[in-house]
């Protein structure tokens, strides 16, 4: 066989390990339970996509490259862009006609998923607190392809510099996988627990460990080489024992690990992504026995359209998911996502993937988008179809992009105030116009102070539930600490108890909270009451809600657990929880059971709260207090 053929063997138990990575992938964002570590089948993509993009293009003899640059360039762009870029396009035109208020952020990430650079976009662009709540953008699932993308013009540049420069592979990949130990311990730097990863989870810098794993293994394990003659019997049975290790360990990091762990960011990644290159060398492998099983045909034909079934499956989920379901997925709608991204997926496979990877750009271009109208007539429908839908998705895509169509009424983003403080019965106000961008954790001292809009004092007969009378010993003094939504209820937790004393923030987490407790140290004590209502925004570590918690150790304690569509909700509530039953002095005020069949009481973003909510959280609020 030529070295040509050799370097593009296909192994259907590859496709095996796409399909599953694909689907613990989606798992996961439709919140699965059980796949909690859903997320770690982007790793696996990321080390499949470095073992076979070098051993592809690794010579047999000599310093070479078997591909030449430009050839290598050309063909990873037929590859991806044409069905990327489909789906951004559709995808933005449908939210221009059905989601008007996902516009504002969605210019944005589609301009920056175009160039493949959305990781970035998602890390330094300064999008405000709401852009964070609501609907998440259709395109986000796009910073992994960025990186990838990112990935195939950098890499090929260097692996022949390597060639040339160092000669032998075995020292090149030496050096290949310190680089991956060092980009690892970069995200082990960044990392900060308790807040939010999203700078190592999308930076190349941070994650480009995983590729260069992929890397490293083609240069010490190369595809080209491998066969079935040279192993003995016991090493076979090795190699096999090894295969089902390896893949017994993928299987239960997908159902235990999940995001927040700290461990995850420091080194977990990395050790996860090593026992995915010793898969993936097993399994090409010829004599593997898993890769005979992987090679099943369903398995293998979702591994063939894994490309465009992790394309659409991100937008279809979420334009087609209302904000109250997102975190307690409906299952006949679950059903038929599936089956929609599926049939999109299949028809982005025959129609734009293997045509254009076949014959290129300008003949697809020809046989597809060139209109003739003496030969309109003789025209297939599909082409018809195209020759029409094509340019009219394009206009309404420009019109969009460009700002020409107008925005849906969005949330009062504008006006919401960013940061309240109320002092007892003296609280003052200031505007806030503009939120602070720049100050992660300012201290109570600093942060502006603002009057939110009048909201009518609970009534009993309003309300689902009665209003306690308050109790005969009340607290000397009341201290709430909390996020947005503390700011959502704090005119009508001021009516109610007067004398309380409210520090709400927006985006706050547990993390900044523990900053901010020694500031109200004079409230740690017995005849005190301290609400914190916290983890909206993102899950904490235990030590940072134990040492919160200790810092009010002497005063009664009341946790407000959180109704927030997102994947820690959970997990906080869990938490908190928890920390209700190992401690005397703290009472869990369980809003989320209170709220999670209500959607009425959210806003658009299904985290704010209207009118109704305020009245129901406050209501619980003095419930609990008044006991």
């Amino acid at each position: 066989m030529s070295g040509k053929s050799l370097n593009h063997r296909y192994i259907p138990g590859l496709d095996g390990i796409r399909a599953l990575a694909v689907l613990a992938v989606i798992a996961y964002h439709f919140n699965f339970s059980w796949a909690r570590g859903g997320f770690l089948g982007v790793d696996i993509f990321f080390v499949l996509s470095g073992y076979l993009i070098t051993s592809t293009m690794l010579p047999l003899k000599g310093n070479q490259l078997t591909v030449s640059l430009k050839k290598f360039w050309i063909g990873r762009f037929r590859r991806l862009l044409p069905a990327a870029y489909v789906m951004i396009i559709t995808s933005f035109v449908w939210a221009m006609l059905f989601h008007k208020e996902l516009l504002h952020t969605l210019r944005g990430d589609a301009l920056s998923s175009i160039f493949y650079s959305s990781n970035w976009w998602f890390i330094f662009h300064k999008l405000s607190y709401f852009d964070s709540f609501g609907s998440p953008s259709p395109l986000k699932n796009l910073w992994s392809l960025a990186i990838e993308e990112q990935f195939y013009v950098i890499w090929p540049l260097l692996l022949m510099i390597g060639l040339y420069v160092v000669k032998k592979q075995s020292k090149l990949a030496k050096i290949v996988f310190i680089g991956a130990i060092c980009s690892a311990l970069l995200m082990a730097i960044l990392y900060q627990p308790g807040a939010d990863p999203s700078r190592v989870y999308y930076g190349t810098d941070t994650r480009c460990f995983e590729l260069l794993i992929g890397c490293w293994l083609a240069l010490i394990w190369p595809m080209k080489r491998l066969s079935s003659q040279k192993l003995s019997t016991s090493h076979m049975k090795k190699l096999n024992a090894i295969s089902f290790i390896s893949f017994t360990i993928f299987l239960v990091s997908i159902v235990y690990v999940d995001e927040f762990q700290t461990f995850l960011y420091r080194g977990g990644m990395f050790l996860f992504c090593l026992n995915a290159a010793v898969l993936i060398a097993c399994v090409c492998h010829p004599v593997s026995i898993l890769g005979r099983i992987l090679a099943w045909k369903p398995l293998c034909w979702i591994g063939s359209r894994s490309y465009g079934i992790y394309l659409w499956h991100y937008p279809v989920m979420v334009l087609g998911t209302p904000i109250h379901e997102i975190g307690n997925p409906s299952y006949w709608r679950i059903a038929l996502q599936l089956v929609l991204i599926v049939t999109i997926a299949e028809c982005s496979y025959r129609f734009i993937e293997m045509p254009i990877r076949k014959e290129g750009f300008w003949e697809y271009y020809r046989k597809y988008f060139v209109f003739n109208k003496k030969k309109w007539g003789s025209l297939t429908f599909s082409r018809k179809v195209s020759t029409v839908m094509v340019p009219l998705f394009l206009l309404v895509f420009f019109t969009g992009i460009t700002g020409v169509v107008g925005e849906g009424q969005q949330s009062s983003k504008d006006s919401y105030p960013t940061a309240i403080k109320i002092n007892g019965d003296e609280p003052t106000a200031n505007p806030i116009k503009e939120p602070d961008k720049t100050t992660d954790n300012p201290s109570p001292s600093k942060e502006e102070v603002v009057d939110v809009p009048d909201i009518e004092t609970p009534k009993p007969e309003e309300n689902e539930t009665n209003v306690v009378p308050e109790k005969e010993d009340a607290y000397q003094n009341i201290l709430a600490i909390g996020d947005s939504v503390m700011i959502d209820i704090a005119t009508s937790l001021h009516k109610v108890f007067p004398n309380i004393t409210i520090d709400g923030k927006i985006g706050r987490q547990v993390s900044q909270a523990v900053k901010l407790a020694p500031n109200y140290a004079s409230f740690n004590q017995s005849n005190n009451a301290i609400i914190i209502q916290l983890g909206t925004n993102g899950y904490f570590t235990n030590d940072q809600i134990d040492t919160l918690l200790a810092a009010f150790a002497h005063a009664d304690i009341y946790l407000v657990n959180t109704r927030v569509p997102r994947s820690w909700e959970g997990k906080v509530n869990a938490s908190l929880h928890q920390k209700s039953e190992e401690h005397e002095n703290i009472t869990l005020i369980d809003w989320h059971a209170a709220a999670l069949n209500h959607p009425e009481y959210f806003a658009p973003d299904g985290v704010h709260l209207e009118k109704k909510g305020v009245e129901v959280l406050t209501n619980l609020i003095q419930q609990s207090i008044n006991k």
